[in-house]
C-alpha cells in the first residue's frame, strides 16, 4: 500500500516538535552530515529505526514530516524526501527476508 503524504494536523505538530526536539536536532545533524546519496538514505533508515526503538511506532509519521522540514531548512532536499517516504513496515518485511 502507498504511503499519503499528508501533513499531520498543526496543532498535534507542536506538541511532536516540543517532545522529540533532541532526536530532530541530532537526527537532522546526522543526516545532512553525510555526503553521498547513499549514505544519507542509510543515515535516514538508521534515524527511524532509534526513534522506533526509543519511542514506538505511534508518532513515526508526525517525526517523519518534522524531520524533514528540518532537514529541507538544512538545504539537504533528496534526504527529506526519504524521509517523507520512510515506510517502517515495508522496510522491516525486506529486512526480514534478506535474513
Amino acid at each position: 500500500m502507498k504511503k499519503t503524504h499528508k501533513k499531520p494536523r498543526q496543532g498535534g505538530l507542536y506538541y511532536y516538535e516540543a517532545a522529540y526536539s533532541l532526536d530532530l536536532a541530532r537526527g537532522a545533524s546526522h543526516i545532512s552530515s553525510m555526503l553521498s546519496a547513499a549514505t544519507q538514505e542509510s543515515a535516514v533508515h538508521e534515524v527511524m529505526h532509534e526513534f522506533i526503538a526509543t519511542h514506538g511506532r505511534a508518532a513515526l509519521d508526525a517525526f517523519c514530516w518534522l524531520l524533514a522540514e528540518r532537514l529541507e531548512r538544512r538545504g539537504c532536499a533528496a534526504a527529506a524526501m526519504k524521509a517523507r517516504n520512510f515506510d517502517a513496515s515495508r522496510r522491516t518485511r525486506e529486512l526480514a527476508c534478506a535474513s
